[in-house]
């Protein structure tokens, strides 16, 4: 696996971390929980369909999303 991407900011994210990203071809913010780390060094991030019945990006092939933009993490 390549070095893990950090976001916006230069904060590299751990796993547990919320993260928020606008995703491509999506009007709106999209937030999930950091679930692990795919090859290129993205975050994977489980998101909540119930919160975004709207959002249907691409996922992986175990169903998370992984964002093709920046992203910036949120820990409150």
């Amino acid at each position: 696996m390549k070095d893990i991407r950090k976001d916006i900011f230069g904060i590299e994210p751990e796993i547990g971390d919320m993260i928020v990203y606008n995703p491509v071809k999506y009007k709106g913010l999209v937030y999930g929980k950091c679930i692990g780390f795919v090859k290129s060094g993205l975050p994977e991030i489980e998101i909540n369909t119930d919160k975004f019945p709207q959002y249907i990006g691409q996922a992986t092939a175990n169903g998370n999303y992984t964002p093709k933009t920046g992203f910036v993490i949120i820990n409150y």
